[in-house]
């Protein structure tokens, strides 16, 4: 008796998630339908059959990237869902039930550690780099281990430290007396860091790609991730999201009430209506650009990037780079 009670529990139990997945699978289902029937619509606008299907499936993305932010679901005095975290909370199919598209990447640590010698042309240095790229493909090791096993075999007594130390980021860590152990020690925790934060803005890369239920893990002993995309019918743009190139820039930003801002404006949109009409005296009184004399030195370097004293120099002339709100 008391096991009948324990099954019909668990059937209670069960019932009760499989109505929840029912109520969560309706109002997401009603969006998909109106996404394949927009898709529909133009691909009927289109005699090419292959461009169709390419233009339908962009059509049915763009629908549902729509749709993801958007209330489609709600419980009175209690919440409000969007189709986004319906489709979040539904049980995952996975690539095998569902199909889609399944990615392996891995972190380019040979470009961190050039970064970090600060493009060293040092031979040995960039042969163990050589080294451990071959070495990459048939080992379960990760690629700084890799790089320190091999530079040590072809040192013959040169230690990472006279590399490294040209860095201005890591000469207050490191110096001539600092050993190869703490050397990789250090780049190791650096080299974490990097792909750490590189799996983390990939993370943040696919969730805006719109993929629901994406699975993306960190096998961080060997620098790759993998990246699970069930359900995806265009990867070509999935690939372009995946390969495309982050960059940081800085641009200097004002405030309104920056002072001489606003007078600015004035004075620009008033030389404007000026030139406008033809009054060239706007042109006129334009300051000329200020300039000044630098003295610009080019070092003479070897073949181990060291300096060797036959430096040479060039007197240019470069514009006064001055605040014009200032």
């Amino acid at each position: 008796m008391q096991g009948k009670g324990i099954v019909k529990f668990f059937l209670v139990v069960m019932g009760i998630v499989c109505l929840v997945q029912y109520l969560l699978i309706l109002p997401t289902r009603k969006v998909e339908k109106a996404a394949e029937a927009r898709a529909d619509k133009v691909a009927m606008q289109i005699s090419d059959p292959d461009r169709a299907d390419a233009e339908a499936k962009l059509a049915r993305i763009q629908y549902l990237d729509s749709m993801s932010s958007e209330d489609i679901f709600s419980i009175p005095l209690l919440k409000s869902y969007t189709y986004e975290e319906l489709k979040r909370q539904q049980l995952a199919f996975g690539l095998d039930l569902k199909g889609g598209m399944s990615v392996v990447m891995q972190v380019d640590l040979r470009d961190y550690l050039e970064i970090m010698s600060n493009h060293s042309n040092d031979p040995t240095f960039l042969q163990a780099l050589d080294n451990a790229d071959e070495a990459l493909r048939s080992e379960q090791s990760d690629y700084v281990t890799l790089f320190a096993r091999e530079f040590q075999e072809l040192s013959e007594g040169k230690n990472l430290a006279s590399i490294f130390s040209r860095n201005q980021a890591l000469r207050d860590e490191i110096n001539f007396e600092t050993s190869d152990a703490q050397v990789i020690s250090l780049l190791r925790t650096r080299a974490n860091e990097t792909v750490d934060l590189t799996f983390k803005r990939l993370k943040d890369r696919i969730d805006k790609l719109g993929v629901v239920q994406p699975n993306i893990t960190l096998d961080a002993s060997r620098d790759l991730i993998l990246v699970e995309l069930p359900g995806i019918d265009n990867p070509e743009r999935a690939r372009s999201f995946l390969q495309s190139t982050a960059k940081l820039e800085f641009w200097n930003v004002y405030r309104v009430s920056d002072p001489g801002l606003l007078d600015a404006f004035v004075e620009a949109d008033r030389r404007l209506k000026l030139m406008q009409s033809g009054d060239t005296t706007a042109i006129d009184s334009i300051p000329e650009q200020e300039m000044q004399v630098d003295t610009i030195w080019t070092a003479s370097l070897d073949s181990l990037g060291n300096p060797t004293g036959d430096s040479t120099y060039e007197v240019v002339e470069t514009p006064v780079q001055n605040d014009p709100f200032s």
